[in-house]
């Protein structure tokens, strides 16, 4: 099947309303109409991944229907003191728990990444903690607007149900019901929430859109964040480029790294967006990251690699790099963690 359901996805997504803001001409890396990435690296658009998936001889491996995982039912309501407590519920979507505050990234529990309910992506496994069984939540942070990260249904549930504050790139709160406590950054960006949790938005090389025809008219990023003394750094979507060394560079070295490691095949396509595990690797590096672990794999068919490819490789990459098997590790769905002050030094 040369079509895979990302290109399907891509086709329906046209008929989606395109949402327009008016905040983006404050931001200096918006210029004619559009957002770029300071790399100035030419980044495949959807018609191309369609295009190309219409003429490619690549095919694509074949995923499971479905496959059984574990749920964490009953999660922390809270994490005091020093510690901090990760949980992998699917693709980019962790709760951060630490300092008293509940953090989730990119949250995604519908069944879909797609426009529509009836195609799309569609999801092999339950997520890790279903949406209702969530604490409450305090801060919800959203890298870019692809449905994949930006889930319309789940955030608009959590807003509902929680009101969190929602911090997230330039024009991406147009596409969200409400508007109470969601906050828009630029690159650069800091959020100071409570005493002990600081956020800051960075560039990272992606794009935006959730249509073919919004192209780059939201602004895309990664999150660096200080939390009860550590140093996390979320990396939403991206293709390898020097901001690993930037963010090191202006931040010092980072405690724990979320970075994702699939979705990258084709290269030919996909290699300015998604890293691949032998790039998730050198940015763990860049970074100088003390524990990383990995994300954007096996809950979503994105990509023509096969569903546990991203996890093989990644131990490849790591052997290749003499970088140790517990510095960069992969995390079972609904897996909780918990990292002190100590194991993260």
């Amino acid at each position: 099947m040369k079509m895979s359901l990302i290109l399907l996805f891509c086709i329906l997504s046209v008929a989606c309303a395109i949402n327009k803001t008016d905040n983006r001409n404050s931001s200096e890396n918006f210029k004619d109409g559009a957002f770029h990435n300071s790399t100035n690296v030419k980044t495949s658009s959807f018609w191309d991944i369609v295009w190309g998936g219409l003429t490619s001889d690549i095919e694509q491996a074949e995923w499971p229907e479905w496959i059984t995982t574990e749920e964490d039912k009953t999660p922390l309501e809270r994490v005091q003191g020093d510690n901090t407590r990760i949980t992998f519920i699917n693709h980019a979507s962790f709760l951060i728990q630490g300092a008293n505050l509940n953090i989730l990234t990119d949250p995604v529990f519908s069944e879909r990444t797609s426009p529509v309910s009836f195609a799309g992506p569609k999801r092999i496994h339950k997520p890790g903690i279903e949406l209702e069984n969530l604490p409450k939540i305090d801060v919800i942070i959203i890298s870019h607007d692809h449905y994949d990260h930006l889930d319309l249904s789940s955030i608009n549930q959590l807003i509902e149900r929680d009101n969190p504050k929602v911090y997230m790139g330039l024009g991406v709160a147009s596409r969200l019901e409400r508007s109470e406590n969601n906050i828009e950054m630029d690159w650069g960006d800091m959020a100071q929430i409570g005493d002990n949790f600081k956020i800051w938005f960075l560039e990272v090389q992606h794009f935006s859109g959730r249509t073919l025809l919004d192209r780059d008219s939201t602004l895309w990023g990664g999150f660096y964040m200080q939390l009860a003394g550590k140093k996390i750094y979320f990396g939403g979507d991206s293709g390898y480029a020097d901001h690993y060394k930037e963010a090191f560079q202006q931040f010092g070295a980072m405690d724990i790294s979320l970075i994702p490691i699939g979705a990258y095949a084709p290269r030919q396509f996909f290699k300015p967006v998604h890293l691949d595990p032998f790039e998730a690797v050198q940015a763990h590096q860049d970074l100088h990251s003390g524990v990383s672990i990995g994300m954007h794999y096996g809950t979503f068919q994105l990509s023509a690699e096969s569903r546990t490819d991203p996890v093989t490789l990644l131990d490849q990459a790591k052997i290749e790099a003499g970088v140790a098997s517990s510095d960069f590790i992969t995390m079972e769905i609904g897996q909780p963690v918990t990292f002190s002050a100590k194991s993260t030094q």
